[in-house]
């Protein structure tokens, strides 16, 4: 068939690219430098501004109303935001959208955390980038107004503080290579198939063609001989 015809000329190609894949991207991983991480958690609570509104009772969908600010806190953690006034006040030679690379901010469901980690390849930087983050998004809390539907005012607490990394991440090298590989195996069926196609001229949709028809003939074929078997008389047996 076709498909195995040309992968079966061109299988050194193929291989060949995909062990280049493996070997370059793992090789690209292993000589990265190493990142040092550290993380930051905050607690953001709900207070009420005034003591008249303390004594409101909240509305039914305030828990929603609550999650959805912590979320909105958790999105921007990485935005130009809170990454323009960090880089500001480290001066670190970043830009934002570098410094965005860095940074990974989740809040889990039905939880008003936010869980931070900041990846840099300096270890006291990683954890002064973390505290940083963390006082900016205390301010932006301060400043805010209350959500839409409350009376209550969000505030932002550090509940688990950034600590200096004593070793680097580990860089997975292996799971880098396999993508590589990858990676290089579909360039190299690619590359096979462009080729056999420029030089036969038959689609790839010419071997579908073929098995479709081949069936198609077949369960006709199958199907005439039990309409013959069916309408064959039956041979009488020899009277008495």
């Amino acid at each position: 068939m076709y498909l195995a015809r040309n992968f079966g000329a061109h299988w050194i190609t193929i291989v060949l690219l995909a062990l280049l894949g493996g070997v370059g991207t793992g090789l690209l991983a292993a000589r990265q430098p190493p990142g040092y991480r550290s993380e930051v958690q905050l607690l953001v609570t709900f207070v009420a501004e005034g003591a008249q509104e303390g004594h409101s009772s909240p509305p039914p969908d305030a828990g929603k109303l609550m999650q959805r600010r912590v979320k909105s806190y958790a999105s921007m953690m990485n935005t130009s935001r809170l990454t323009v006034p960090v880089i500001e006040s480290l001066r670190l030679p970043d830009t934002p959208a570098q410094l965005a690379d860095d940074i990974v901010a989740s809040s889990s469901l039905d939880s008003l955390a936010v869980d931070v980690a900041v990846t840099y390849r300096d270890a006291e930087t990683a954890a002064q980038i973390a505290d940083a983050l963390a006082v900016e998004l205390q301010r932006i809390a301060d400043r805010d107004l209350p959500p839409a539907g409350l009376t209550t005012k969000a505030q932002a607490t550090v509940i688990k503080a950034p600590a200096v990394p004593e070793r680097p991440e580990p860089v997975s090298w292996p799971l880098h290579a396999a993508a590589g590989a990858l990676g290089g195996l579909c360039i190299g069926v690619g590359v096979a198939l462009a080729r056999a196609y420029r030089r036969e001229g038959t689609p790839i949709g010419a071997d579908v063609r073929t098995i479709r028809e081949a069936t198609r003939q077949r369960w006709h074929t199958l199907r005439q001989r039990s309409g013959d078997a069916a309408t064959q008389p039956a041979v009488a047996g020899p009277s008495d």
